[in-house]
């Protein structure tokens, strides 16, 4: 009997945890960075380890600014143990990875959501632009990074960062809030949305966030361009890629009534 009810519940939580290919990243700072090589983009995951963090990614404002630039990291910021990159279960073993390399996992509860008009769904799985409100949901606090290009290479020291395409079964949106609350739609996949879908990352100050929100739970896989024009030859240079997400609900109550029903049980037989 025991058998057959812990059957069930492992059967009910592999119904609550998708699958993935390569590694996962599920908690802790990172960015997706993009870099130039001289002939074109490269674009990346990149980790950065403690020392690294307290120079260079501090981060005084976790709401961002008013414009669609999302927040900089200009000031001195010591990041906890606890906000590390969480990678397969450790810490990351290199300080970069292939944009392949990794799908990024994130749960719930939902949030308010912008850029969800027409999706039918008021609220959504985010992967937060805040730092404490990431770690409150144990998941990644993502950044967006120019910084490791040079200055004077592209034109008014600019990338372009365009969403191409959303495979998944919701719709996508990213978003900036300012530190007063006001939400503005970068990007969205919803049917009718006027967002712009792209936005421009200056290499000063080269570090942004953003909220990222999913509005079904599963797999996602997301296209982008990265743009710029060189600097004195006018050349237009671009690269697409892709990133992977998934959206995991947190348990639901009913997984937890039968966890708990399999303690009681076992304490009965014992």
């Amino acid at each position: 009997m025991i058998r057959l009810f812990a059957l069930t519940v492992i059967g009910l939580f592999g119904a609550f945890v998708v699958t993935a290919s390569g590694a996962v990243w599920t908690s802790g700072h990172g960015d997706i960075g993009i870099g130039f090589d001289g002939k074109g983009f490269e674009p990346h995951f990149h980790f950065h380890g403690e020392e690294e963090h307290d120079d260079d990614h501090g981060d005084d404002d976790d709401h961002g600014d008013d414009d669609d630039h999302g927040d900089d990291d200009d000031h001195d910021h010591d990041h906890e143990e606890g906000e590390h990159a969480v990678i397969d279960g450790a810490e990351p073993t290199k300080e970069e990875y292939g944009i392949g390399e990794l799908t990024l996992r994130f749960g719930g509860p939902r949030q308010a959501g912008a850029g969800t008009a027409n999706s039918g769904a008021p609220t959504v799985y985010v992967l937060a632009q805040d730092e404490g409100l990431a770690d409150s949901l144990e998941s990644p606090w993502m950044g967006w990074s120019v910084e490791e290009i040079e200055a004077g290479v592209f034109v008014n020291d600019t990338v372009t960062l365009s969403l191409l395409d959303v495979d998944g079964p919701g719709v996508f949106s990213l978003w900036n809030t300012g530190p007063f609350g006001g939400d503005v739609t970068i990007m969205s996949s919803a049917i009718g949305s006027d967002a712009p879908d792209s936005l421009d990352m200056t290499l000063d100050p080269g570090h942004f966030h953003y909220n990222l929100g999913f509005s079904e739970k599963g797999d996602y896989e997301l296209t982008f361009r990265a743009e710029g024009t060189l600097a004195g030859t006018n050349q237009n240079i671009s690269e697409d890629f892709k990133v992977s997400f998934q959206a995991v609900p947190e348990p639901s109550s009913l997984f937890l009534l039968l966890l708990g029903g399999l303690a009681v049980l076992r304490r009965k037989r014992a």
